[in-house]
């Protein structure tokens, strides 16, 4: 009996106290890995050296997001992602989870057609409409119609902005709050159109001050956002504000060891799933 994404995503929840998720970006231009992984076998060895130091799920993405990037065509990011995906689909232990991150109902419905993915990795949460032919009727429809039509698990995100915006000049009333009542609207969006299992993203550096991500990786926000009764992911690799709050680590991947003590931190707190570029067996932490 095949099993769903959004099933398979539940059940891994489940069962697991923490859920490291590693990210394979088959770009050329992120912020910490570009041009790194982009050919099959480069993923490959990468997502294998992942696997086997204790990642449960591959979150894939072939389109950057990294601050004042600039939008990439729908078509051109599933050219990007389509074969790789393919490919380590047939690689991999059956048991770990294939993620796309993306935002495009275009690239997911095509990769959920040939059963290529698990789980959506939305950082628009559904915001943005596409025109694709469904049971062969054309019409406009966002990424939690494609997660609930196939049943495939979903994570929504917090973005104030957009990617080539974002961090202009981020300002809030009061970010927790706003982010809480974000999610909450956008959960039940996606429950409404059908979205079986999702799980809740507060977007680190989408949008966000130092100040305001430090909040959200404090105990007081991940236990006010457990009222939601989602698992919460986290997302902090590498990002700016450590490179801010650490001067000294200029280079994204000189923010390892710290990202690892942030990440612990929030599982701690009560979050489910780490995205995270390394996994924590990969680098030797400082415990001194």
């Amino acid at each position: 009996m095949n099993i769903s994404g959004a099933k398979k995503f539940e059940n891994l929840c489940n069962e697991n106290k923490t859920i490291w998720m590693g990210i394979l970006n088959i770009t050329p231009d992120s912020f910490s890995d570009g041009g790194k992984f982009n050919s099959k076998y480069l993923a490959l060895k990468r997502a294998l050296e992942l696997i086997n130091s204790g990642a449960l799920i591959l979150d894939i993405g072939g389109v950057s997001t990294k601050p004042y990037s600039e939008k990439l065509n729908s078509h051109s990011e599933f050219e990007r992602v389509y074969e790789i995906i393919k490919f380590l689909k047939n690689k991999i232990p059956q048991n770990i989870l294939i993620s796309i991150d993306s935002s495009s109902p275009y690239v997911t419905d095509l990769l959920a057609k040939e059963n290529l993915i698990d789980i959506i990795n939305d950082q628009f949460s559904a915001r943005i409409e596409e025109n694709i032919k469904i049971k062969n009727e054309f019409m406009f429809v966002n990424n939690a119609h494609i997660a609930s039509e196939y049943q495939l698990g979903y994570i929504i995100m917090h973005m104030q902005g957009t990617p080539e915006n974002m961090q202009l000049k981020p300002s809030y009333e009061n970010c927790g709050n706003d982010v809480i009542l974000f999610l909450k609207d956008r959960l039940q969006f996606a429950e409404n159109l059908g979205v079986k299992y999702i799980v809740l993203d507060p977007g680190i550096g989408f949008g966000k001050t130092v100040e305001n991500n430090l909040e959200l990786i404090s105990a007081e926000f991940i236990n006010k956002l457990s009222s939601l009764k989602r698992p919460i992911l986290i997302g902090l690799s590498r990002k700016w504000f450590l490179g801010q709050l650490y001067p000294e680590l200029i280079e994204p991947h000189t923010r390892d060891k710290v990202t690892k003590q942030y990440e612990f931190n929030c599982i701690s707190y009560g979050a489910k799933i780490i995205r995270s570029h390394v996994m924590p067996s990969e680098i030797e932490l400082n415990t001194r």
